[in-house]
């Protein structure tokens, strides 16, 4: 499968980006602004075109919308290479609207391209907060695997109603809780054997992206923490049996994959016990660059690398041992900055490109 790289992007109404077309290289793109200026609004509208939503937590329309501009709509319009040839692809999105088109014909399903984004804060969050672990490694392997996407849909539907029967209890919450328990135990055991197997597939590259990163040797490993790793769908469905008691009292779904957890681990250690701040974002953004190379692995082409000015979550040598990295792949990268010594890095990358940002638009060097 080939996923296209981003050639051509303009938007209208979209946040505060200006109309201005940004036409980017196949390789290294850097941009460079100020904070406000509408440097990660672009990843965004680069993220939402490629993967049907934004990387920004509970955002639709109404945030994205540029609310300045008067407008009823927002537009984003672009052309990707994909197989040597360009391709038109564009979102039309208003209140009670999305349309997409992909060379001019309406396309609902197919994107040209898939892309990942590297958020500088998400390594605190990862390290510290089990939910959002849960939530970021689902999201991405969603990304990857279209049943597994499918599947987590209609069991965390599945779960809301659990929850809601508990809620309101009475006499038939019994027999209403072991008629959802089917179809929660058969879900629950196709998510965790497909967690399970990423991880395993992960993890083959975890270590490997670590040391070709940071040029250190130290070994890192993601497992899930769950009870629920190898066991069938009925073994599953008789331990709700069991916990049916506890959970009708407690009036919510006690224990379940929806409250498992994945724990990083650093030279066998827990890495949000026993690492450094430093360790743990070294950590983390090796464990996002071999999700990239695992991506590749399964679809024989890259989606597009999208970091948002990562440059303050490192010290200079190990921002610098990134970028010696990212000139050795052949990923296309939408890199942000603010930090001056680093654009000064990212400018001396050998045919990559510039853009500055001002006030949503491009603006001239200098």
């Amino acid at each position: 499968m080939d996923f296209g790289k981003v050639k051509k992007l303009q938007a209208q109404n979209f946040r505060n980006l200006a109309s201005s077309v940004f036409e980017f290289t196949s390789g290294i793109n850097c941009i460079f602004g100020q904070n406000g200026n509408g440097k990660t609004n672009l990843l965004e509208a680069v993220y939402l075109l490629t993967n049907k939503k934004s990387f920004r937590k509970n955002t639709g329309f109404a945030q994205m919308i540029d609310i300045e501009g008067g407008q009823s709509q927002l537009i984003l319009q672009s052309a990707f290479e994909k197989e040597g040839e360009l391709v038109s692809y564009s979102l039309r999105m208003g209140e009670e609207l999305e349309e997409r088109f992909l060379n001019s014909s309406p396309e609902k399903s197919k994107t040209p391209s898939s892309s990942v984004f590297i958020n500088p804060f998400d390594s605190y969050s990862f390290h510290t907060s089990s939910t959002f672990r849960r939530q970021w490694m689902d999201s991405h392997m969603s990304l990857m695997d279209k049943e597994f996407r499918q599947i987590l849909g209609r069991f965390q539907k599945s779960m809301r109603f659990r929850n809601s029967v508990l809620g309101m209890g009475g006499k038939n919450a019994s027999f209403q809780l072991r008629a959802i328990d089917e179809q929660v135990s058969e879900y629950s055991a196709i998510l965790t054997a497909k967690r399970h197997e990423f991880l395993n597939q992960l993890n083959q590259f975890i270590t490997p992206t670590f040391r070709a990163i940071f040029a250190e040797e130290n070994t890192l490993q993601m497992d899930l923490d769950s009870l629920f790793v190898h066991w069938d769908a009925k073994k599953i469905f008789d331990f709700y049996r069991h916990q049916e008691s506890n959970d009708i009292k407690a009036e919510i779904t006690q224990v379940g994959i929806h409250r498992d957890d994945f724990i990083f681990s650093f030279n066998g250690l827990n890495a949000f016990e026993f690492c450094s701040l430093g360790q743990q974002k070294m950590a983390f953004l090796s464990l996002i660059f071999a999700y990239i190379e695992l991506f590749r692995y399964k679809f024989s082409s890259y989606p597009i690398v999208l970091i948002d000015d990562v440059s303050g979550e490192l010290d200079s040598r190990r921002w610098k041992n990134l970028i010696e990295y990212l000139e050795t792949k052949n990923f296309q990268v939408l890199i942000t900055t603010a930090n001056e010594n680093f654009g000064k890095e990212l400018e001396r990358i050998p045919n990559s490109k510039k853009f500055f940002i001002e006030h949503g638009g491009l603006k001239a060097p200098g």
